[in-house]
């Protein structure tokens, strides 16, 4: 009879120590995360036509302001190849290198999961190199400065402590207008003109891993 009290006194204890759980978005001051998408071209026809993306990858630092929303700054990575399939026996490469700030709002259901749409904004810039040409154009460029706003929701789950698995979606808009001729990519594949419309847009897919720390004194 002892040892059955004992028992249900410990698994009474374990349940009300799981219950009061506080999710470790809300509890913690500061977060890490750690991203990788595979990014697609939306917009731009002559960029979609000519490159595939192959990651997109990023770092966030971000700190806990008030009622679910945080704020920080926001790294970002994107490589992008010319595949066989769009243009066959080149290898040329576009590397996007950029950063910015971010907002974040995140919606906390139950201890361990969490629904969050995070609004970036930053400038990078993108770099061509494995270029092959027969002539130079007069305005050849490889190298572009741009701006980029990023709309991203997602969610993530605690799986164990502090640390979260995730997955998310979002869009990348730019102002850059690509344009093949630049690069005589028109030298392994014909454009038209209404190829050139439009600003490169990308559409993203992938995980993350998301690190609270820091914990929060008093009421949060």
């Amino acid at each position: 009879m002892a040892l059955k009290f004992r028992l249900a006194l410990i698994l009474v204890m374990l349940f009300s120590i799981v219950n009061g759980q506080e999710n470790p978005t809300i509890a913690n001051r500061l977060q890490i995360k750690l991203i990788g998408n595979v990014p697609h071209p939306v917009t731009n026809k002559a960029f979609r036509r000519s490159f595939t993306g192959i990651y997109d990858i990023g770092l966030a630092f971000k700190v806990r302001l008030f009622s679910g929303f945080s704020a920080g700054i926001q790294g970002k990575h994107v490589l992008w190849r010319t595949p066989d399939n769009k243009i066959p026996g080149l290898d040329t490469y576009g590397q996007f290198n950029g950063g910015g700030l971010c907002l974040t709002y995140d919606y906390p259901l139950g201890e361990v999961t969490v629904l969050y749409a995070s609004v970036i904004a930053g400038t990078a810039q993108m770099h061509y190199y494995g270029l092959s040409y027969d002539s130079m154009p007069d305005n050849f460029q490889t190298k572009y400065r741009i701006n980029y706003g990023e709309l991203e929701f997602g969610a993530y789950f605690y799986t164990e402590g502090s640390f979260a698995i995730g997955l998310q979606t979002s869009m990348v808009f730019t102002n850059y207008g690509f344009d093949p001729y630049r690069l005589s990519l028109d030298e392994h594949k014909a454009y038209v003109a209404s190829d050139l419309e439009g600003s490169v847009i990308q559409f993203n897919l992938g995980f993350s891993v998301i690190y609270s720390f820091l914990k929060i004194r008093g009421p949060s």
